[in-house]
């Protein structure tokens, strides 16, 4: 979904998961989730796409956002997707 061309999200939850670390601990993360509607399917059906996130709620999280842009950014500047379909 391109944010910056479409309608506001309709609706957004926070989802909290609790992951664990190699030696056992275990930290909360939150995600934001984000429902977008777009135009239904030719029969008739409702269309919804999510925008899923790590909220960012402190250093860590940012930089884990930060993170998987660059690896999206690299992605795309590699030319994967001329690999993938080629």
């Amino acid at each position: 979904v391109d944010k910056d061309s479409c309608e506001p999200p309709f609706d957004r939850h926070d989802w909290y998961v609790q992951r664990r670390t190699v030696d056992g601990q275990t930290h909360e993360i939150r995600y934001v989730i984000d429902y977008y509607s777009a135009p239904p399917e030719p029969t008739g059906e409702p269309v919804v796409y999510l925008d899923v996130r790590p909220a960012v709620d402190g250093p860590t999280a940012a930089a884990e956002r930060m993170m998987r842009w660059g690896g999206d950014v690299w992605y795309r500047a590699s030319g994967a997707r001329a690999r993938e379909t080629a």
